[in-house]
């Protein structure tokens, strides 16, 4: 993966949590980024799975984000009831306006999560390996993408990343450091991942165990 590269994604992600990044330069940040997924969609996979998987597992463990289950077409929350729209923010945050997209709270979320996004997010909470299985299976099936494939494969990301980083950030704050930390340590072992090189699978569990939302802390907000 080329240095530029790497760098796109970091700028991506930051981008993501930085609502203060003028439009021009958001908009060149994704074309780079979607060209990249696009290039590259086993390295991309790669990375999203590092990352989304970080993101869900960190959670608490009674959160329903993290104990959705995984269907056929969506994913559904522990209530049985499908995952995906605004309304399953408010189990933590209530709406506190009428219209969502000037809701501080749940603007992030007003547009819901296509059903193979919300597929990504169900399987990341068994760790990286079942969301690049499922990625390869369904979405990066060849070694470049173009076209309606392209745009399926990134929008299907992009919407897993954000929705995991929305709801991790409800616990963590808006400036949680560990989103960019994140974002850069799975750039470098997405390149081996892909490569099928070995790397330090226990210094990453360590780096997320110490990064984790408390047992408990879901209780305390609802």
């Amino acid at each position: 993966m080329d240095q530029k590269d790497v760098d796109w994604i970091s700028r991506w992600v930051v981008s993501l949590c930085e609502p203060l990044i003028t439009t021009a330069a958001r908009q060149e940040i994704e074309e780079h980024v979607r060209a990249i997924a696009s290039r590259n969609p086993l390295w991309f996979s790669a990375w999203a799975a590092g990352f989304v998987s970080d993101m869900v597992r960190s959670l608490d463990p009674e959160d329903p984000w993290r104990n959705l289950e995984l269907k056929d077409g969506g994913a559904l929350l522990p209530d049985g009831s499908p995952f995906g729209t605004w309304v399953d923010a408010t189990d933590i945050v209530p709406p506190s306006v009428p219209d969502r997209r000037s809701d501080l709270g749940l603007a992030a979320v007003d547009t819901p999560l296509p059903a193979r996004g919300a597929e990504l997010v169900a399987a990341a909470a068994g760790g990286w390996r079942p969301v690049l299985n499922w990625l390869t299976a369904n979405l990066a099936t060849a070694p470049a993408l173009e076209g309606e494939q392209a745009q399926e494969f990134f929008e299907t990301i992009d919407g897993a990343v954000r929705w995991a980083m929305f709801r991790r950030r409800l616990f963590a704050g808006m400036d949680d450091a560990f989103i960019p930390v994140a974002a850069a340590s799975w750039v470098s072992r997405a390149g081996k991942m892909a490569n099928g090189e070995s790397w330090d699978e226990a210094r990453a569990a360590r780096v997320l165990e110490s990064n984790k939302i408390g047992a408990g802390t879901y209780g305390q907000f609802v």
